[in-house]
């Protein structure tokens, strides 16, 4: 359509009737005022019609429409009156100085201008809309006609391996449409070689796009689109000779470097969505949502529009006014003023004072340095550096005094972070590291000596079978909130006696613990040995990303699942420090207000966040009332004032935990016997007694890890263990109160971590005792030598001694029955019982019996061959004295 529009175009410019003067008619439409009336419109010649219907030579046909065109324009220009002019209305310019003796403006030569005011503009604009009407006239009634001798599009050949490409603007005129633009590529060039087309290639230089192998050129600089095709044909006939004569240029390598070419984008292919994709993907959003559910656990996510809802709904209450005390006063001039105290009269302030000491602001780790440090650490072990017993116990001794001169910094942190009292802090976490220290200081020689395999036959004691004892290598500790300095530190002290460098990572919810952490550990042991990582969730993927010799974590479940998930990647040994819902059975002969006030303090000592304190308490239905009235008098006891206002009882240690610790309260259907005092803005939740009536109560299903004391009756001991099984069958914790008898029988049914009778986990307050979890509650143990043992691979050696190598030829080839007899005479051993598994006891078993006179163990036999030579003198001694000389020779 645009190419027989652009033809049509070109034939009406080139035809006679455009160098025809044309006549136009003028229309007054106001006082001396004239416009210009467009052509009329006009009928399609029937020759139009013919030439259309028939299908003439292409000459004839050119010749005829020429002709026609030629007509029509003749007979269209003749139609059109003239100009006429009011030769009354010429206006007569007045003379003037600056007139004067020119020739008039409107004379005869200027006549067609004459009473025309429009301008040229627009005289412009009138052609050009007559222009576009004509071409609409020709596109409304003859291009149809035309159309039918249209013929379809046929793609190039390869005996037409040119293509031509050129620019049409509708009718419009463009410099661009002169311009004729040719491709081809030389491999379809026909009858070259392919020398020939390589030459053809390095001839036509930059014009060749080598990434396509296609040859591009252009030509407007004549007036005509087939002047410039003619003339683009001419150039390739020349660069065809030019390939096929003369030279061959094989020498000269092909230029390239004129096309720079454009890097496409392109996606990488991993990045298909394919099935393994779709499952990849589908399991890093379920990674995300439990690193989620892990923020919002510990919380570091806070849904904004709940807390608004909940303040909204609980508005908190207005403060009475203090009453004002009058200390003594001052004179200000000639008054008497007395100086105001802001303390209600009988309470002492909750918080303590802050002191002089300065703490750093948390700062997150570089996450950039991270490999950097795993690096340096990896590279330190391997330099054997950290191996010898002196290097660990400097170590250890400048860790010691480094926690003696920061102990005011980590009380005022701990008080920060947690409400802590300073007396909790001294007793659970500063002295009770200084003892570990001084314990593994003093016992580390013993620990690191090599040992002599037990149980070893008699033939295999010349191979000398021993154990050394070898640090893993390097060590990531994650420590927790709630006792930040000995959960973090406890474990990093077991990994510095046993030889390994260590990363430590304390709890970003204790951030200013953390600092001061940070600051003991940099200043006092070997930076190329020991740092400390802080941070959060990014900090602690950075470092898991790392490859470790073991990982140390103590915290929750849903954080341990991750990081034993990732460890498993690398085959990391893991040792986890995990919470549980540990219970406490008080039977009907224990001692109600033993068990009320121990137990009461296993719930206040940190504000209940404890990893092993109890979770609910059982307590037989016959000593019920006993039980909760002995609570409420140790409660008024432990808390006078309250414990709001009392000194010695801590906070939650965030906003996040509070509100999880009273949804918990909020959706038990349990009454509140003693307590129940809530206070958001400190995170205070008072020590809280709920009778409840099921397992299935919200206090049961999960860890409170808070002051909440849920009491379940029961009616034995039978249904309490049956219970503490559905809650949780292995905790971390149980502590039974009762008789010897029925203490045994709880411990014998019931599997935890770790157990005291008749207290609160006490026996985690015990150093050198082991301390870990069981199944779910953790795995792996630390405290004591456990902690150099967490992180030492015990190894197996054993040295052949060249002058034995006779004795083992009956190993090597050829086999023989008699080297098989000779080898089980040697080291086989026969079974002390029988097909049916029963013990047979033969003569050697009664020579033992006799010779041990039925003890156990050499301290059993030599206690009682003590006793027996005591007896046998003390009995001569008494024969004497009664019978004197009259005992027989053969008896004295």
């Amino acid at each position: 359509m645009a190419t027989a529009l652009q033809s049509l175009r070109m034939t009406a410019r080139c035809c006679s009737c455009r160098n025809i003067t044309s006549r136009y008619t003028s229309k007054s439409i106001a006082q001396r005022r004239l416009f210009s009336i467009t052509t009329r419109q006009y009928k399609i010649n029937p020759k139009f019609k013919e030439l259309a219907e028939t299908e003439p030579d292409e000459d004839e046909f050119n010749e005829e429409i020429e002709e026609l065109f030629e007509n029509a324009g003749a007979r269209h220009a003749f139609s059109l009156p003239s100009y006429g002019f009011d030769e009354g209305a010429k206006r007569k310019l007045k003379p003037t100085f600056l007139n004067l003796e020119d020739p008039e403006p409107f004379d005869e030569e200027d006549r067609e201008d004459d009473d025309d005011d429009i301008s040229a503009l627009a005289h412009m604009e009138l052609e050009q809309v007559r222009e576009i009407r004509h071409y609409n006239r020709l596109a409304a009634w003859e291009m149809p006609m035309l159309s039918k001798l249209a013929k379809p599009f046929v793609p190039p050949s390869t005996e037409s391996p040119l293509r031509f490409r050129y620019t049409s603007y509708m009718g419009e005129q463009h410099p661009s449409e002169k311009k004729v633009v040719m491709e081809f590529c030389p491999a379809d060039m026909p009858g070259l070689t392919e020398v020939q087309t390589d030459k053809l290639r390095k001839l036509v230089g930059p014009r060749l796009n080598p990434k396509t192998d296609i040859i591009k050129m252009s030509c407007e600089m004549y007036p005509s689109q087939a002047q410039n095709k003619r003339y683009l044909g001419d150039m390739v006939d020349s660069l065809l000779a030019e390939a096929t004569t003369g030279d061959t240029f094989e020498d000269i390598p092909l230029d390239t470097r004129h096309h720079v070419f454009k890097v496409k984008p392109k996606f990488p292919v991993e990045w298909r969505l394919t099935e393994e994709r779709k499952l990849e993907l589908e399991g890093y959003r379920q990674k995300m949502m439990v690193t989620d559910s892990n923020r919002e656990h510990i919380g570091q996510l806070v849904d904004g529009i709940e807390t608004i809802k909940h303040r909204l709904a609980n508005p908190k209450a207005k403060e009475p006014l203090p009453e004002t005390i009058t200390a003594g006063g001052r004179v200000i001039g000639n008054k008497k003023v007395a100086v105001k105290s802001t303390v209600p009269q009988g309470v002492r302030p909750a918080k303590r004072t802050m002191s002089s000491v300065k703490i750093a602001p948390f700062e997150h780790s570089s996450l950039e340095s991270i490999p950097t440090t795993a690096k340096l650490l990896r590279t330190t072990f391997r330099s054997q550096k950290t191996k010898p017993l002196e290097y660990r116990l400097k170590q250890l001794r400048k860790l010691y005094w480094a926690i003696v001169d920061n102990s005011d910094a980590l009380i005022e942190a701990e008080k920060s972070d947690l409400g802590k009292p300073a007396f909790e802090t001294c007793l659970t976490e500063i002295d009770w590291m200084k003892n570990d220290i001084v314990f593994v200081c003093s016992n580390l020689k013993k620990w690191m000596k090599e040992e002599k395999a037990p149980d070893i036959a008699l033939s295999n004691t010349l191979f000398s079978p021993r154990i050394r004892k070898e640090p893993l290598g390097t060590a990531l500790v994650i420590g927790a909130f709630n006792f930040p300095v000995q959960l973090s530190l406890g474990p990093f002290v077991g990994a510095i006696c046993a030889g390994c460098t260590a990363v430590l990572k304390p709890s970003e919810q204790a951030p200013q613990t953390a600092m001061v952490l940070k600051k003991i550990i940099e200043t006092s042991l070997d930076p190329d040995a020991y740092t400390v990582v802080n941070g959060g969730i990014p900090e602690t993927t950075a470092l898991l990303n790392e490859k470790w010799d073991k990982i140390f974590y103590t915290g929750g479940a849903t954080v341990g699942t991750i990081i034993a998930k990732k460890a498993a990647e690398t085959l990391t040994p893991v040792a986890l420090e995990l919470g549980g819902r540990n219970p406490a059975i008080v039977s009907r002969n224990a001692d109600p207000a033993l068990a009320a006030r121990r137990l009461l303090w296993g719930k206040i000592l940190n504000a209940g966040q404890v990893c092993v304190g109890q979770n609910y308490v059982m307590v037989e239905r016959e000593i019920l009332d006993a039980f909760v009235e002995q609570l409420r008098i140790a409660y008024k006891e432990f808390f006078p004032q309250g414990p709001k206002a009392s000194p010695d009882y801590g906070r939650i240690v965030n906003n996040r935990q509070f509100l999880r610790i009273k949804k918990m309260l909020d959706e038990s259907k349990g009454k509140i016997l003693i307590g129940g005092e809530l206070d958001e803005a400190e995170n205070f939740i008072a020590p809280t007694v709920v009778l409840v009536d099921s397992k299935d109560d919200s206090m049961l299903v999960d860890e409170s890890f808070g002051p909440l004391i849920p009491i379940l009756p029961v009616d034995d001991l039978d249904e309490a263990i049956n219970i503490a099984h559905d809650i949780h069958s292995t905790p971390l914790g149980f502590y039974p109160f009762g008789t010897k008898a029925e203490t045994d029988k709880l411990l014998s049914n019931i599997t935890s971590g770790g157990a005291t009778v008749n207290d609160a986990f006490f026996h985690c307050s015990i150093p050198t005792l082991a301390f870990g979890g069981v199944g779910d509650s953790g795995t792996g143990s630390y405290r004591g030598e456990q902690s150099f043992n967490a992180f030492t691979h015990r190894r197996s050696v054993a040295t052949t001694p060249s002058w034995i190598e006779k004795m083992l030829n009956v190993r090597y080839p050829p086999y023989s029955d008699a080297k098989l007899a000779q080898f089980r005479k040697s080291s086989t051993k026969k079974p002390n019982f029988d097909r049916e598994g029963n013990e047979v006891r033969g003569l050697g078993y009664w020579l033992g019996l006799v010779t041990s006179l039925g003890g156990e163990g050499v301290k059993g036999v030599l206690v009682r061959w003590a006793v027996l030579a005591v007896f046998a003198y003390g009995s001569k001694r008494v024969w004497e004295t009664k019978f004197g000389s009259g005992l027989p020779s053969y008896l004295r």
